[in-house]
């Protein structure tokens, strides 16, 4: 606009007309109105001295530009019309027509005007710029490219063209051409935050998460309040998994517009994935109007009659009708994990997908409290390949893979737990293993993300035990707890599970001669929910290690088992009681040196006759049970939508 000015006032000095110096005073100070960018002011000024300068080609150009500048569309055009009367092939002035029609929408006309500019000789970056985006808008997308193209040609570091260029990119998917068109311009120069965000979008749609954040971050360090930056780091933490720092995000994101209707839906879905869903429904209570006029009301219904309890008497009457065959079938007990399933649903899906064999996905219910069950039938009912078996009351992991176990129909069966401490990236190693001629591939949390002190020590010693008694078998397992594994059906179909046993499978397996595999799985520290273990769990896995070495070992022969047990009571008893009667001489213990040594033998005998007592009744208990077919668990339910598809 000022190099037009500076035209104008040239030709001004040269003709010297309407009173020479007085119309150069009222140019400058035009001049310095414009400088200031007080177009008002500046307007004031000119256009009573258009009066005697009218028929001036600049000044038309140049009243015109600034009108066009404050958005007066309609004086503008005026100005260029009256231009291109004095000169009809006034390139300067058919770009300002083709400006004006794209303010008042008409990209066609826009995009001729601006065209026929260039013709007339008008060959510099901004215009073909501003042609690009004429085009881009009207969806022209390869004229728009070739422009941007054009402009970036002439003037290499123009970085509107490369912002405009890139946008274009990421809006026709070619992610990866708009990523190596920003790193090229970025090599010897800091990027400007629109190809920051550009660079920040193209990596997020490619589901490159972990960089995007970082490009916003970047953003947000120069410019904290920038809004379109924050929201989409927001929307990168929730396909993360990261929900609490996605929520805040949208948390700050609200404060700048707190009338968005997207930033509250993502913020109730924050609260949902993690089965908060009265929070979830009390943001939109806030928010929608059609919530505010809804009045809880206190409703009590009285009961025609009184419901029986519901029990599925068989599972395998339950199961689900099929055209076709499973291939796989996934396992996974549910105890109050209700922030984690959405995520975990998702993630597997994705696995199982890609896969492309036929599955299903086994949820069982084991007496969550929380809003798991909820979210278990929500997915269900979208997904005929979920399926949730929910129990009476909370019976343990091992019921829970045993009622699994029954109710699966694919020829391999998957079991991982609900925290998302398992990976499902992992399923297809397994698979893997397995077609390799193994029978059963057990995973081993190599880098576990767990408590040193109540998970990692017991685990450690009580792997190592399991181990000293499969010795005789050949196979060597570094994690028998880790519940993330591939059976054949075979296996877990003959299988009969009680107690705290799910984690000694493989131990039963190497005895029965099975071929087991190991392989290190990826293990996550717990970000939802608690954990169900501790060292409290520790006293019963050593009762059921004694269980395992009696079945794998001497069920065929309890006497020997027994005996052997007896044997080392006894040498322990008398061992301790030499040392105490030689203590009588060393040290002079006196008297109730006999009394001690009397509770300390019948300490250890009594204790042995309990563990013994206790294997008796297991064994009698095993019979009464598989004898009947009766399972050590009641199933209220199995809920399967498939039939209603």
């Amino acid at each position: 606009m000022l190099e037009g000015f500076k035209r104008f006032e040239e030709r001004l000095k040269a003709g010297n007309p309407a009173g020479g110096g007085t119309a150069l005073d009222i140019l400058t100070r035009a001049e310095e109105f414009l400088r200031k960018r007080d177009y008002e002011s500046a307007l004031v000024v000119l256009e009573d001295f258009y009066r005697f300068n009218g028929g001036d080609l600049h000044m038309n150009l140049l009243l015109g530009e600034i009108h066009l500048e404050i958005g007066q569309d309609r004086e503008s055009l005026n100005y260029f019309n009256k231009a291109l009367q004095l000169e009809p092939g006034n390139s300067q002035a058919l770009y300002g027509t083709g400006r004006v029609f794209y303010l008042r929408g008409d990209l066609n006309k826009s995009a001729e005007f601006i065209r026929r500019a260039i013709d007339e000789g008008l060959n510099k970056p901004e215009v073909y710029n501003d042609l690009g985006i004429v085009y881009s808008q009207a969806g022209k997308f390869f004229q728009a490219e070739q422009c941007f193209k054009k402009a970036m040609e002439l003037k290499p570091d123009f970085g509107h063209a490369v912002v405009n260029l890139s946008s274009l990119y990421i809006n026709v998917d070619r992610y990866d051409e708009a990523l190596k068109l920003i790193d090229d311009y970025a090599r010897d120069r800091d990027l400007p935050i629109d190809l920051l965000f550009n660079r920040g979008l193209a990596l997020e749609l490619k589901g490159m998460f972990d960089s995007a954040v970082k490009e916003f971050e970047g953003i947000l360090a120069r410019q904290r309040g920038n809004f379109n930056a924050l929201y989409h780091k927001g929307y990168c933490y929730l396909n993360m998994g990261e929900i609490h720092k996605a929520r805040e995000c949208f948390q700050r994101c609200l404060k700048m517009d707190p009338d968005n209707e997207k930033l509250h839906t993502f913020m109730a879905l924050t609260y949902a994935i993690e089965g908060k869903i009265t929070e979830a429904i009390d943001i939109w209570k806030e928010f929608l109007p059609m919530f505010k006029s809804v009045q809880k009301k206190d409703v009590r219904v009285t009961p025609t009659k009184i419901s029986p309890i519901k029990i599925v008497d068989s599972l395998e009457s339950t199961q689900t009708k099929r055209d076709e065959k499973i291939d796989i079938s996934v396992v996974i007990p549910v105890m109050n994990e209700e922030g984690s399933l959405f995520l975990l649903y998702n993630k597997l899906k994705r696995v199982l997908e890609r896969l492309k064999k036929s599955h299903e996905i086994i949820f069982v219910d084991d007496g969550s409290t929380d809003n798991s069950l909820k979210i278990m039938d929500e997915l269900a009912r979208k997904d005929p390949s979920v399926v949730i078996i929910k129990f009476r009351k909370n019976y343990g992991q091992t019921a829970a893979f045993a009622a699994g176990f029954k109710y699966a129909s694919g020829d391999v069966v998957i079991t991982m737990d609900a925290d998302l401490q398992n990976d499902p990236e992992d399923i297809p190693m397994l698979l893997k293993k397995l077609s390799e001629g193994y029978d059963l591939v057990s995973g081993w949390r190599k880098s576990r993300k767990d408590k040193t002190l109540t998970r990692k020590i017991p685990s450690y010693f009580a792997n190592r035990i399991i181990n000293k008694l499969i010795a005789g078998t050949g196979v060597r397992i570094h994690d028998f707890g880790c519940s993330l594994k591939a059976y054949k059906k075979g296996i877990v179909k003959n299988l009969k599970l009680y107690g705290e046993m799910h984690r000694f499978i493989p131990a039963y397996a190497a005895w029965l001669g099975i071929k087991i595999a190991e392989i290190p799985v990826k293990h996550h520290p717990r970000r939802f929910g608690h954990t169900k273990y501790g060292l409290g769990r520790v006293g019963t896995v050593l009762l059921d290690l004694i269980t395992l070495r009696f079945y794998t070992g001497f069920r065929s022969r309890p006497l020997q088992f027994f005996g052997k047990v007896a044997f080392a009571a006894t040498f322990l008893a008398m061992l301790v009681s030499s040392l105490l009667f030689f203590s009588k001489f060393l040290f002079g213990w006196g008297v109730s040196f006999e009394t001690f040594l009397l509770m300390v033998m019948f300490s250890i005998l009594g204790g042995m006759q309990f563990i013994v007592v206790g294997l008796i009744g297991e064994i009698v208990m095993r019979g009464f049970l598989e004898a009947q077919d009766k399972a050590d668990y009641v199933v209220e339910s199995v809920i399967s939508y498939q039939n209603d598809r």
